[in-house]
Formats: C-alpha cells, structure tokens, sequence
C-alpha cells in the first residue's frame, strides 16, 4: 500500500491525515468501520464515527461519553504499553488486541510509538484492519 507522505500528517504528531486514514479503511474493510481513532500519550484524535454509531446511542451527549471514557482507556493503555514495551519482542513492532463494544469489533493497534482504534463489525477479519493500521501508523 502506497500513500502520498505529503498527506500522512497531523496536528498533534506526525501520523495518518484523516482522510487517507478513512479511504485507506473503505478499501480494506468488508464493511464500513464505526470508528477510527489514533492516539498516542497525549493525544486522541477522532478520525470517524458512523452514522450508524451515532444513532445506536439515545443522545450525542451518551456517544460523547462513550468516546471520551474509550479515549481515557486507551491513553491509560498506551502509557502501559509503552512502559513495557521493551520486555516483549514484537514482530514488525506491531501489536494488536481486540475486544467488543456494544456488539461490535474493538481493535487496538500499536506500531511505532501510536496507537489506533477501530471499531468495525463483529464478523470483519481483523488481518487487513491490522495491516492497514500498520502502514498508516509506521509512516
């Protein structure tokens, strides 16, 4: 996968620009992803939530909730991540675990210092995810 590096920024870090980072997702997935984020320490920048995400949740103020503790639980992940990251090898230095949320697929990916949060259907092959994670969060 090739992308234009003049595109791969952000105001936070150097990282994926939005909009590469949801068309890269378009491709890959069987379908469309709930939610795309990517963070770090400090910062958690919200790149994408479905319609169908938002209309799950009886009012903004609720889905806003979810996404700020979701926010906070994977900074505190990431600061844990990175305290031990040099105990354990990793292959290619990507990482990924994978969970649930409301009935859909949770997956964090970290790889070179960041982290990325997908939400996508229960049935979505977590591979491609993770590989395209990966090339947006290695840039």
């Amino acid at each position: 996968m090739i992308h234009n590096p003049a595109q791969m920024k952000s105001a936070n870090w150097p990282g994926p620009n939005r909009n590469v980072a949801v068309e890269t997702f378009e491709r890959v997935a069987d379908e469309p992803l709930d939610l795309i984020a990517v963070y770090g320490a400090t910062a958690f920048d919200l790149f994408h939530v479905s319609d169908e995400l938002s209309s799950s949740y009886d009012d903004s103020g609720e889905l806003t909730e979810t996404i700020s503790e979701l926010a906070e639980e994977m900074r505190q992940d990431f600061v844990r991540h990175g305290l031990f990251a040099g105990l354990r090898p990793t292959q290619d230095r990507v990482e990924y675990k994978s969970g649930t949320l409301d009935g859909r697929k949770l997956l964090q990916v970290y790889c070179g210092g960041r982290g990325m949060l997908l939400v996508a259907d229960p049935d979505e092959p977590e591979e491609p995810l993770v590989r395209a994670a990966m090339s947006l969060l290695s840039v």
